[in-house]
């Protein structure tokens, strides 16, 4: 191996440079294609543990002025990321879901389980559900008289996708990363776009269609799309920021005419004020945001009277849509509580529609990358 990076170079014999110890690594690719066939792991990364005094010898062999010579431990990993590869038909990458570890020190080939990466979109069916886990802050989840012995606030999304996914894996625990939020009494039938991270997978082979299933058998969360993917997708799913549509069932404080329908639909196309709504300022900066409203209109529905409406709204992503409609004590203008000149307000809540096609087109290149 030493002789090949170097150029064929030296005499035939034991080698200066590692004593014989490389002519190990066909044997422990073997043995590392072993490990990752048996995690059923789908990408790997490697890291090679060279001798010191190896590294010593080497740099005397480079004083002799061996021209086109190159590293050792460069040459190892070139080879070995091609061959265990085809050995074990894992795609080799930097973030890998295991790296495997070479020491030539010690003649060992070790497996280090990574986090798993898996990409979806989740329709919220139930209200009442947070997105994340939502622990009693007194008792962090034993159980007191603040959260009448539950440990938490809410049963959570987070939860109904983390568990079946957690247990099937083998997994420490899970961790849901998300494009924005809903209110826990609001519904999406749009699917928001998630990553979750699995700590520590032990079973990596893992059949997403009969997961999916197996969360929607609840009745209460769904989980669309799933497909694996690299840790960098965190960051692409939580910093993307996509337009919504929404339907709001509305109430009226006095009835509300054909007129009245109309005047909503001039909000189209307005910009927002959204100062900090009342009931998130506790938890969020107090700050003025500036939101369009892309499209409104109003409609009744079969058995809706005069004093109630829904509501077809599409937005900009943040835009804060119940105060949108009544219009938090003038903390949101213009809002269709101001604009009407009576008390409005959102009884019912759902995500209709998300615009963010952008994630589709991000996952065709990622398949792209892993089939070349």
């Amino acid at each position: 191996m030493c002789n090949l990076a170097n150029g064929n170079r030296f005499e035939e014999g034991e080698c200066y440079v590692c004593g014989g110890a490389a002519l190990k690594t066909d044997e422990m690719i073997a043995q590392a294609a072993a490990l990752l066939k048996e995690k059923g792991a789908r990408s790997f990364s490697i890291s090679t543990n060279i001798d010191k005094e190896w590294l010593a010898k080497e740099e005397k062999a480079f004083d002799a002025r061996l021209n086109g010579a190159e590293s050792i431990k460069n040459f190892l990993n070139r080879r070995i990321s091609a061959a265990l590869s085809k050995a074990s038909g894992a795609h080799y990458g930097a973030e890998g879901e295991c790296k495997i570890i070479f020491d030539y020190s010690k003649g060992s080939v070790d497996l280090h389980e990574g986090d798993l990466f898996i990409f979806g979109r989740y329709r919220k069916i139930a209200a009442g559900l947070s997105q994340s886990r939502w622990m009693c802050p007194k008792c962090e989840g034993k159980g007191c008289p603040n959260c009448e012995g539950k440990g938490k606030y809410y049963e959570s999304v987070e939860e109904r996708i983390g568990e079946p996914i957690k247990k099937a894996s083998q997994a420490q625990g899970y961790t849901m990363h998300a494009s924005g939020r809903e209110d826990v009494d609001a519904t999406n039938s749009a699917g928001r776009p998630f990553v979750l991270e699995v700590n520590s997978a032990g079973n990596r082979a893992l059949d997403l269609g009969a997961l999916a299933k197996e969360i929607a058998a609840s009745g209460e969360v769904e989980a669309l799309d799933l497909a694996f993917v690299q840790r960098s997708f965190v960051e692409v799913v939580t910093e993307s920021h996509f337009d919504k549509t929404y339907e709001a069932e509305v109430e009226f404080e006095k009835d509300a005419g054909d007129e009245e329908m109309m005047k909503i639909r001039t909000l189209e196309g307005v910009m927002l004020l959204q100062q900090t709504p009342t009931r998130v300022a506790h938890r969020r900066a107090d700050l003025v945001r500036h939101r369009r409203v892309r499209h409104i209109e109003a409609i009744r529905r079969e058995g809706q009277d005069a004093l109630h409406a829904t509501l077809i709204i599409q937005a900009e992503a943040g835009t804060y849509i119940k105060e949108l409609i009544s219009g938090d004590n003038g903390r949101t203008n213009p809002s269709v509580s101001g604009l009407l000149s009576m008390k409005t307000k959102c009884t019912k809540l759902e995500v209709t529609g998300i615009d963010d096609g952008y994630l589709d087109l991000c996952m065709g290149k990622i398949g792209e990358k892993a089939r070349k």
